[in-house]
C-alpha cells in the first residue's frame, strides 16, 4: 500500500528543495513584461557586444556613391551624409553606451558598496566621516562634474567612463549602509560576531550577500542613467571622438536633418530608447519580487 503526500504548494516531490534562484525565477517570471524586456535586452546586449562581428558594414566607412540612401534591404536603417551605414553605426554607438553603461556601474559597485558597507557596519565616527563625504559630493552637480573631468582628461572611453562614475557612486553608498545597518542586526550576524568573525568576513559573507536586493534593482536603473550620461556629453560635444560611432552624436546629426531624412534621427532614438525602457521593466520586475519578499519576512 502506498501513501502520495501532497504539498500545499503544489506537486513537487517531498524533500526538493528549490534553489534561491529558482525561487526568484517563479516569483520573476510571473511579471511577463519584464521577462520580454529581459530577452530583448539580452538581445541588444549581445548586439553590441558583437557589433564588430555582425555589423554588415564598417561603421566609419565612407561610400559617397549612396549618400543619404533610404532603408532598404541593403541597408535597413539607410546611410548618412557620408555614405556610411546607419546599422552599423548605431550597433556601434550602442556598443559605446553599453560599455560606459556597464563599466560605470562596475566602478559605482566597487566604491559605493565599500565605502556604504564599512559606514553600516562600523558605524560612530567612521559612519559620519564617510557619510559626510558622501554628502558633499552628492550635492556637486554630477552632470557639470562630468564635463569638467572630460575637458580635462580628454575625449576618450575611459574619461568619459571616470567621469560618469566620478559621482554617481554616492547613491549605491547610501543604499548600500541602510542595507547593511538593517542586516547587521540579524542573529546569523550577531552569532557570527560571537565566534570571533572578523568584520571583512561578515560584510563580504553575510552582510553583503543578504542586502543583494535593493542593490540589484539600483544596477538596473544605474546602467541606463549612466548611458544617457554618456549621451548628454555626445550631443554637447564632449562624447567619444569621431569616427568611432556614438548613440548621443547620431542623435545630435540626426535632428539637423529631421524633415529632410528623419531616418537619421528616428533609428538611433528607437534603439536607444528601447533599451532604455527594457532596463526600466527589468528593474520594475525586480523591485517587485524584492519587495513581495521585504513585505512576507514582515508578516
Amino acid at each position: 500500500m502506498s501513501i502520495s503526500v501532497a504539498e500545499p504548494g503544489g506537486s513537487r516531490a517531498l524533500g526538493r528543495t528549490d534553489t534561491a534562484f529558482q525561487r526568484f525565477w517563479r516569483r520573476f517570471s510571473k511579471r511577463r513584461l519584464s521577462v520580454i524586456a529581459l530577452g530583448l535586452l539580452i538581445v541588444l546586449v549581445l548586439c553590441a557586444a558583437f557589433a564588430s562581428w555582425i555589423s554588415p558594414y564598417n561603421p566609419t566607412q565612407s561610400d559617397f556613391l549612396h549618400v543619404y540612401q533610404p532603408p532598404s534591404w541593403r541597408h535597413w536603417f539607410g546611410t548618412d551624409s557620408l555614405g556610411r551605414d546607419m546599422l552599423s553605426r548605431v550597433l556601434g554607438g550602442l556598443r559605446s553606451a553599453c560599455a560606459v553603461g556597464f563599466g560605470a556601474e562596475v566602478v559605482e559597485l566597487t566604491v559605493g558598496i565599500l565605502v556604504g558597507a564599512i559606514a553600516g557596519y562600523v558605524g560612530g565616527t567612521i559612519d559620519n566621516i564617510l557619510m559626510r563625504i558622501v554628502d558633499i559630493v552628492y550635492a556637486f552637480p554630477s552632470f557639470l562634474f562630468s564635463i569638467i573631468l572630460v575637458v580635462l582628461l580628454g575625449h576618450n572611453l575611459g574619461a568619459i567612463l571616470l567621469a560618469v562614475s566620478a559621482t554617481s557612486w554616492v547613491g549605491m553608498a547610501r543604499i548600500a549602509r541602510s542595507q547593511v545597518i538593517r542586516v547587521r542586526e540579524s542573529g546569523f550576524v550577531e552569532a557570527s560576531m560571537g565566534m570571533g568573525a572578523s568584520w571583512w568576513r561578515i560584510i563580504v559573507r553575510y552582510i553583503i550577500p543578504n542586502s543583494m536586493g535593493p542593490i540589484l534593482v539600483a544596477i538596473t536603473f544605474g546602467i541606463p542613467a549612466n548611458m544617457m550620461a554618456e549621451a548628454g556629453l555626445s550631443v554637447i560635444g564632449l562624447g567619444i571622438e569621431p569616427p568611432t560611432p556614438d548613440l548621443g552624436e547620431l542623435i545630435n546629426e540626426g535632428q539637423s536633418a529631421l524633415f529632410s531624412y528623419p531616418y537619421l534621427l528616428f533609428c538611433p532614438v528607437i534603439v536607444f530608447a528601447v533599451t532604455l525602457i527594457c532596463f526600466a521593466l527589468v528593474g520594475d520586475g525586480l523591485r517587485d519580487v524584492f519587495d513581495s519578499k521585504s513585505s512576507r519576512r514582515g508578516r
